[in-house]
């Protein structure tokens, strides 16, 4: 393959890697919209409900891949929504450890079936097999983004 068909496969491969996961979070979006919860909202839940708790809220950050204020914003809506509730962390009085509330993981676990069954519609058809091989290239970009990060001394999120 030439070089110039190489770099436009890349680049439309970046496009619909892209493309799809918003998608596929617009889709998350509009089957927990009736719960009055948006990507902003219910990422934190379904992320609090995945990590072991407490959860620092800087860890919290991490894993959603945006700043510790923005983070801190959204806790405070769920916090006054009374889904979430923060503690000084004793080992390090300068952060704040999260949970969820009985409510929160009520909602946790709608969000959790919502983003299944979205899953479950969008990889409709899509054998065992194929699923392992998007696996296989998706392993090797994260290789790839982890090695590059780690040569240019960028930070290297989970």
């Amino acid at each position: 393959m030439a070089d110039t068909e190489r770099l436009e496969r890349e680049r439309s491969f970046r496009r619909r890697l892209a493309r799809l996961g918003t998608a596929w979070r617009r889709q998350v979006d509009h089957d927990l919209r009736d719960y009055g919860l948006t990507e902003a909202t219910w990422r934190p839940v379904l992320y609090l409900g995945l990590l072991m708790p407490p959860v620092r809220q800087t860890d919290l950050a991490r894993a959603l891949e945006i700043e510790a204020p923005s983070v801190a914003r959204l806790l405070d809506v769920l916090e006054r929504r009374g889904l979430v509730f923060r503690s000084r962390d004793e080992e390090d009085r300068r952060s704040k450890l999260v949970r969820l509330t009985q409510e929160g993981e009520r909602i946790e676990r709608q969000v959790r079936d919502a983003v299944d069954a979205v899953s479950h519609r969008l990889l409709s058809g899509i054998s065992d097999s194929e699923l392992t091989a998007c696996y296989s290239v998706f392993d090797r970009i994260e290789a790839n983004l982890y090695t590059d990060r780690m040569a240019t001394g960028a930070s290297v999120r989970s």
